[in-house]
């Protein structure tokens, strides 16, 4: 019986000892799962935002005075889209001095960001963030932001060049169709020519048409890449078929001093045949205008576009970061409600009554 006491005393101390080495694993164990959990998460995530805290902040305060300036320069972008996508209306049109006008007003927009986005990348020159170990000292948003900005200023830098693709080539389809609209005048004015019996002068004034049409196929050429069939291939075709059969009807009836003879009989129907395969409106034109645009003009047009998505992209960038996310924004902003929606009863047309 008296040894008992002695047995249980070191039991009771190996039981403490246990408890203690237990609690000591369970410290060790929460350290290191902290500190694995602290490895899980990489410089630049937000889990390491402090990491990165006073690099995003330099870098974000030199990307807010480039957004300032590109916000400016989104605007002059927006003028020049406008300027574009006008003289590509415009075209179709009978004025051609308001293409001339909407070019005029491209070009100093295009000025402009040339100037303005060259600025803004010289000043930004150096700027950090791609370096090969970028990742530890900038948050992945501030880098976002960054590639975000720069690749708007380089498209801006860029357009100076897609615009003068849009001058060249609205300007050499607007000669175009001025050639188009002289010549249909020429061929008036040898109609009214030949209905008071000037039938000489009328088949004369003719070849100037006919030379029309020979220099509107010279630019066909020049404009359009495509070798295949055009419209303008037709329009060419039949307007000088039409101008050859209209003077040698004019030339038989100056030969025959105005009497209807079998020979102005065979000419009037080769002229009314001719004249059948005419464009009947100017729906003809407008086609025509599409296939110069294909020659480049639309795709200066698209890069304009490109370069205006690019610059809303590194404007909205600028929201994106968490340094900016302190307070709510319009559209974080609490909406203020004035209770539950009530449904109103048949008849009730929700105005008090008098």
């Amino acid at each position: 019986m008296s040894s008992a006491p002695a047995r249980l005393q070191p039991n009771l101390m190996r039981a403490a000892r246990g408890i203690v080495w237990t609690f000591l694993f369970a410290v060790l164990a929460a350290g290191a799962a902290g500190l694995v959990a602290q490895a899980t998460h990489p410089p630049g995530s937000p889990a390491r935002a402090d990491l990165t805290a006073e690099g995003d902040a330099a870098l974000n305060a030199r990307l807010d005075q480039a957004s300032l300036r590109l916000q400016a320069i989104s605007d002059d972008v927006d003028s020049l889209a406008a300027s574009a996508k006008a003289a590509l209306e415009e075209l179709s049109g009978t004025d051609q001095t308001a293409v001339q006008a909407s070019l005029e007003q491209g070009n100093q927009a295009a000025d402009t960001i040339d100037t303005a986005a060259h600025a803004v990348l010289a000043g930004l020159a150096g700027l950090p963030g791609d370096e090969p170990d970028a990742v530890l000292h900038f948050g992945n948003d501030t880098l976002a932001r960054r590639a975000a900005v720069l690749a708007a200023l380089d498209a801006a830098a860029g357009l100076k060049a897609s615009w003068l693709v849009v001058t060249t080539q609205a300007l050499q389809a607007s000669d175009l169709l001025a050639l188009i609209g002289d010549h249909d005048q020429v061929v008036l004015n040898a109609a009214a020519q030949g209905r008071s019996r000037q039938y000489g002068p009328a088949a004369t004034t003719l070849n100037d048409a006919i030379l029309d049409v020979a220099n509107v196929k010279e630019q066909r050429d020049k404009l359009i890449a495509d070798t295949g069939p055009t419209v303008l291939d037709e329009w060419i075709e039949r307007n000088r078929n039409y101008d050859l059969a209209l003077q040698a009807l004019y030339v038989a009836l100056e030969q025959s001093h105005g009497k209807v003879t079998v020979k102005v009989q065979a000419a009037r129907r080769l002229e009314r045949e001719a004249f059948a395969q005419l464009p009947p409106d100017r729906r003809t034109i407008i086609v025509i205008v599409a296939e110069v645009a294909r020659g480049g003009l639309t795709q200066a047009v698209l890069a304009i576009e490109d370069a205006r998505g690019r610059i809303d992209d590194a404007l909205a960038e600028a929201g994106n970061q968490p340094s900016r996310s302190g307070g709510p924004t319009e559209s974080q902003a609490p909406v203020a409600t004035e209770g539950p929606e009530q449904s109103l009863a048949p008849g009730e047309s929700g105005v008090p009554l008098p």
